[in-house]
């Protein structure tokens, strides 16, 4: 029944892959979702997933701070006592998360500069992406023009990339820094889950604010779409 539709809404529909690193060494890969609403780089996703852009700059300026210091304590036979005191400075156990990249995957030949715009109270953001020059999405979300179609047990689909299959990186041990690679898998599969609206989710000054479906979305999904089977968002 959604074939079509999910033909269609995969040509504006993104993965955005992440890798994060703890301080034990493990490197974690993650996904997300987003879709282009135009054909001049504006995207849709959640307000938590566009979270992970700032806290990507933090996390990574920290870390190369602390490499910094590290690399200035004498390798001498205070340097495993002076290198706990750097530690617990910056609060690094074997768990805490020291680096986090981005790549937002298939949707233009160059990213300069991304701004974005997030909702006060709704988990949603929009997001502006700039300096391509080129685009590699071929269509964008058409959204439907009457809410009152939207009523419990109506049949619609989300899609978007919850299995994190990619292993395009690696860990350069030279300049202690995970980075992407140009070698290995680079994609992750789009996953779809079909469902009915069974309620509406609501706030007393604006009234309807969300949708619960009866099958719940999966981790890496946030951020996707969901539609009818023409494809309307």
């Amino acid at each position: 029944m959604f074939q079509s539709a999910i033909e269609n809404v995969l040509q504006f529909t993104r993965p955005l892959h992440t890798i994060s690193r703890t301080y034990g060494g493990l490197i974690l890969p993650g996904t997300a979702t987003f879709f282009f609403v135009n054909d001049r780089g504006v995207a849709i996703t959640c307000k938590h997933v566009v979270d992970l852009i700032p806290a990507a700059e933090k996390i990574n300026q920290a870390f190369s701070k602390f490499k910094e210091e590290r690399d200035r304590l004498a390798k001498d036979n205070k340097y495993q006592r002076n290198l706990k005191g750097l530690e617990l400075k910056y609060k690094y156990n074997k768990e805490t998360v020291v680096q986090l990249k981005n790549n937002f995957l298939n949707c233009f030949d160059k990213i300069e500069e991304i701004t974005y715009h997030t909702h006060p109270t709704v988990d949603l953001a929009i997001v502006e992406f700039k300096g391509f020059t080129k685009i590699f999405y071929s269509s964008h979300a058409k959204f439907i023009k009457e809410s009152k179609k939207i009523k419990q047990g109506k049949y619609l689909c989300r899609i978007g990339f919850p299995f994190p299959e990619f292993n395009n990186f690696k860990h350069n041990p030279a300049n202690d820094d995970i980075e992407w690679t140009n070698t290995g898998n680079v994609n992750s599969p789009a996953f779809p889950i079909d469902g009915i609206v069974t309620r509406f989710i609501g706030d007393p000054h604006v009234g309807i604010i969300g949708i619960e479906m009866s099958t719940p979305g999966l981790k890496g999904q946030s951020g996707g779409p969901l539609f009818d089977v023409d494809g309307n968002v």
